[in-house]
């Protein structure tokens, strides 16, 4: 565990600097800091010399921290505010009791993608799209997430619970920012929105009284941490411009977010088109047109941050794809984003469109229509479907627009909302055109995972209208009476958010009291992964052989044991491999992972694989 804090006191190092010399506000270092520190890695990790991005950011962090601690000492109490303490005490008590409790991941997705990326980064010091597994696929999901992974966890030996707990830091340091510039006498309002900030993720994800583990807390999916870094972009933008002190730390913000969930760039779009509207039609003082260059000028790099950093990775991954292409692997396997939302425009006008998209447009309907029908009627929260979601969220603006002091200020309320609303309909826009057009067709027809991919904006604009209700609850001197009752509507929205989120998730299954029965089959996995790893040659490709298996169990092997391979054994032009399950073609049932073979033909296929050893995890009759 003496890395992870090593890790913690890194960012608190960097949050001192930033507060102590660039005079942030002590509740958005960590943000800031976190931000910076994802950036620099994957910018070393793109350049092929993580190892040394990581050990020149820890070094930088401490020495810099250390440097503002001793030269400004008499102004340490400035690190004392409500928004920093919390993080400290969340991101303290989190790693303590993972390190206790030691949680694993059990979702599919963790083990075909997110935690093996995590451990792959971790064991070769190098990013994950550049280490080797038995998969035939490139590697492309963004970097940031998985980065916070590796940054909690680089002095020391890797662990997937100090991926749970770099993925932690990153949203309590965006709940800090939704907090900002409160102080110690502004309790009443910080602890209710602590509170409704804690609850957040569990509200806004589940939509039924839960009988097995809600894993908010213990997920290396991307979806939670993306929506809520939606949500403190803007909440730290807000902090920024009711401070006295610089405005830059949003574009570092704004790029880091940008690089944490492919799908999920849209919406770090409307973050940044958020603070840009916000800076150039509100300046800080004067008339509209005094300045406005220059306002344009950080607007347009405000929206420019984002996109450069998406941009610079998505020119890496295409170079990794052509070189894959080049070797015998994967190129390029899906439209490009460009022309995916070209045709998806042409369609919705009435214009031709390229034969790819026109057999297609079959898709682009329906998942049209599932989209409303889900939004209207899909329970998807503890409040019910995204209709009502959505009106809370805009009930809540409203509120803070029509309490917040001065029309200037109720005015820049109005652009956030419109703004908001606005990003609503275009995000649900591209996620209409990858169900139709870069989804599978099964995805496309069950409308699958539509919960994963709505909720983080749902949780993103929840969280803004909670620090803009803050900041109109700020905005009047005491006991005006328009402040008092924005601070009853943060009182009341906190305790509301508690009592329901203890309706529908019992302690035990939360991470606050989880059973670790939770993890005992993929504990026994583990177990044997490392009982094969002692017992084979460093470096070996091992054939895997598991009957039954719908591909869970051939991606944790996968990770469990590596740096050994597990082979991506299987009918992979047809479609299969992975899975591990085997049996003559007349017994096929169809399913993703049985892969039909003669005797004679798996004999062939097991002897070419290159593999000196078979796993056999399980057997049937067949």
């Amino acid at each position: 565990m003496w890395d992870v804090l090593l890790a913690l006191l890194a960012v608190l190092g960097l949050t001192a600097f930033l507060t102590l010399y660039a005079r942030l506000p002590a509740a958005l270092g960590p943000l800031t800091a976190l931000s910076l520190a994802g950036l620099w890695l994957a910018a070393w990790g793109m350049a092929g010399a993580l190892a040394v991005g990581g050990w020149t950011l820890y070094l930088a962090c401490w020495g810099l921290g250390g440097w503002a601690l001793v030269r400004r000492r008499e102004s340490w109490r400035q690190l004392l505010t409500p928004g920093l303490v919390l993080f400290l005490m969340m991101a303290l008590g989190v790693t303590v009791y993972f390190a206790v409790r030691q949680p694993i991941p059990t979702d599919f997705d963790e083990y075909s993608l997110w935690a093996t990326a995590a451990k792959l980064t971790k064991a070769n010091d190098a990013l994950y799209t550049v280490g080797e597994t038995g998969t035939p696929w490139q590697a492309t999901q963004t970097p940031s997430l998985i980065l916070m992974g590796y940054f909690a966890q680089f002095l020391g030996r890797f662990a997937y619970w100090k991926v749970y707990v770099g993925y932690d830091w990153l949203l309590f340091a965006c709940f800090a920012a939704v907090l900002g510039r409160l102080d110690w006498k502004k309790y009443a309002l910080a602890v209710p929105a602590a509170v409704a900030c804690w609850c957040a993720p569990w509200f806004f994800t589940t939509y039924n009284r839960t009988i097995f583990l809600s894993k908010v807390y213990m997920n290396s999916y991307g979806d939670i941490p993306a929506g809520v870094l939606f949500g403190g972009a803007v909440a730290l933008w807000l902090a920024l411009r009711a401070a006295d002190g610089p405005r830059w730390p949003v574009v570092p913000v704004l790029a880091f977010a940008a690089l944490a969930k492919d799908n999920l760039f849209p919406v770090m779009l409307v973050a940044a088109g958020m603070a840009a509207a916000d800076w150039f039609f509100f300046p800080d003082a004067g008339p509209f047109r005094k300045g406005w260059p220059r306002r344009l000028g950080f607007s347009a790099l405000t929206c420019a941050a984002p996109l450069a950093a998406y941009l610079a990775w998505s020119r890496y991954i295409a170079g990794l794809a052509a070189l894959n292409a080049a070797e015998g692997g994967m190129g390029v396997t899906s439209q490009s984003l460009p022309s995916v939302v070209i045709n998806g425009v042409k369609m919705l006008l009435g214009l031709p469109v390229a034969d790819y998209y026109e057999e297609r447009r079959w898709r682009f309907v329906q998942a049209g229509q599932d989209m409303v029908s889900a939004f209207f009627k899909d329970e998807l929260s503890m409040l019910g479907p995204g209709v009502v979601v959505l009106g809370l969220i805009v009930a809540l603006l409203l509120a803070g627009i029509l309490l917040a002091k001065g029309a200037r200020l109720r005015a820049r309320g109005g652009v956030l909302l419109a703004v908001g609303l606005a990003g609503f309909v275009g995000y649900n826009f591209v996620l209409r055109l990858s169900y139709a057009f870069i989804f599978r067709e099964e995805q496309c027809v069950g409308l699958v995972d539509y919960n994963r991919y709505i909720y983080p904006y749902y949780i993103g604009l929840f969280l803004i209208a909670l620090a803009w209700l803050l900041a109109a609850a700020q905005s009047h001197p005491a006991p005006q009476w328009r402040g008092l009752a924005a601070g009853a509507l943060v009182l009341a929205l906190g305790g509301g958010m508690l009592l329901r989120t203890n309706q529908f998730i019992l302690p035990q299954y939360s991470v606050l009291g989880f059973s670790q029965a939770e993890f005992d089959d993929q504990n026994l996995i583990q177990r044997k992964a490392d009982a094969v790893a002692e017992t084979v040659e460093p470096g070996s490709r091992i054939f895997f052989v598991s009957q039954g298996d719908n591909g869970l169990r051939w991606f944790s092997y996968s990770c469990d044991l590596l740096p050994l391979i597990l082979d991506y054994s299987g009918d992979i032009d047809g479609g299969g491999g992975g899975g591990g399950t085997f049996g003559l073609p007349e017994l096929d049932n169809g399913n993703l992972y049985y892969h039909p073979y003669t005797l004679e033909e798996f004999r062939t296929l097991v002897e070419e694989s290159g593999c000196a050893y078979i796993l056999v995890d399980a057997v049937d009759e067949i």
